[in-house]
């Protein structure tokens, strides 16, 4: 099992989660509201959970090549999410 988490610092998160999770929702499937969300991605599933000053994200999934994929991918809508607030980035920490 792999297991990666980041957590973005933003007084934002719940706009984030949605964000990112509507940019999947015509192409994975997806579970979300304001606070939690949910995206099977290939590979690899995102959990995401916002609170009243950050979101986090985590990653988990079993095939390393696919894996690594969904990092860059999620990390990629993150960022576009979060273009317009300076210095906020997505990085994974990897944790198995």
């Amino acid at each position: 099992m792999l297991e990666a988490e980041a957590r973005i610092a933003t007084l934002e998160a719940s706009r984030y989660l949605t964000e990112v999770a509507e940019a999947w929702k015509h192409t994975y499937p997806v579970r979300y509201d304001t606070l939690t969300g949910e995206v099977d991605l290939p590979g690899a599933k995102l959990v995401m959970t916002a609170d009243g000053d950050s979101l986090a994200l985590r990653l988990i999934g079993s095939d390393e090549e696919n894996f690594d994929a969904a990092k860059a991918s999620v990390a990629k809508h993150v960022d576009r999410v979060a273009e317009r607030d300076a210095g906020i980035r997505c990085i994974w920490h990897q944790l198995s």
